[in-house]
């Protein structure tokens, strides 16, 4: 009996374990208009509100008309338009100075993402179709359910050029993108011409 009752606690601490793992905050919520919901993994959906945590492999999604920033603790900033949804699928970070790992998988919607202190090279966005390699930048992204979307690059602040580079998943194409340059893509990854622009809808 004392055997099975010993059992019984590690498997608990176990699993309180996992869920602690589970349950790790990336970043929260710097903004809301008028709410926007989240799903823990092997959790229940919930309403967001502003300064809530925001878990480690979570599915984050906007309703109509709705709209959320996140602030992640390396001070990048993601946000997401109405009826857009994304999951956090990796987060590790070491501090100022040391290294980490970001990984964000857009599913559909409005998004626009401003990079942060973790090394670019280690941080990547992913859609459906599209993979999208950080070099330090802000750009806009507008994803269809069915794959297909856009993207562009933003100057900096002070008239900085950055870019960021696509990788179509289908064909493995790559394409460098500029500040002030647009390329859209079907729903297999097939790239458009880059043109001058912005992805509209999502500030």
């Amino acid at each position: 009996m004392k055997s099975i009752a010993t059992a019984a606690l590690a498997a608990l601490s176990i699993c309180a374990a996992a869920a602690t793992v589970s349950a790790e905050p990336v970043g929260n919520t710097s903004a809301l208009i008028p709410n926007a919901s989240q799903i823990p993994p092997q959790g229940t959906r919930s309403d967001l509100k502003l300064r809530d945590p925001i878990i480690r492999n979570a599915e984050l999604a906007t309703a109509e008309r709705g709209a959320l920033e996140v602030t992640f603790l390396d001070g990048s900033k993601l946000t997401m338009g109405q009826n857009s949804r994304l999951t956090v699928d990796e987060y590790v970070y070491t501090g100022p100075g040391g290294t980490g790992k970001q990984t964000v998988r857009y599913t559909k919607g409005l998004f626009r993402f401003l990079s942060g202190s973790i090394p670019k090279e280690n941080v990547k966005v992913e859609t459906p179709t599209v993979t999208i390699g950080i070099r330090g930048t802000i750009f806009r992204s507008a994803l269809d359910e069915d794959g297909s979307g856009a993207i562009s690059v933003e100057w900096g602040p002070n008239g900085e050029e950055y870019e960021v580079v696509l990788t179509s998943k289908k064909t493995g194409k790559t394409i460098v993108l500029k500040s002030g340059q647009k390329v859209s893509f079907d729903n297999v990854g097939v790239f458009e011409g880059i043109v001058d622009g912005q992805v509209e809808g999502c500030n």
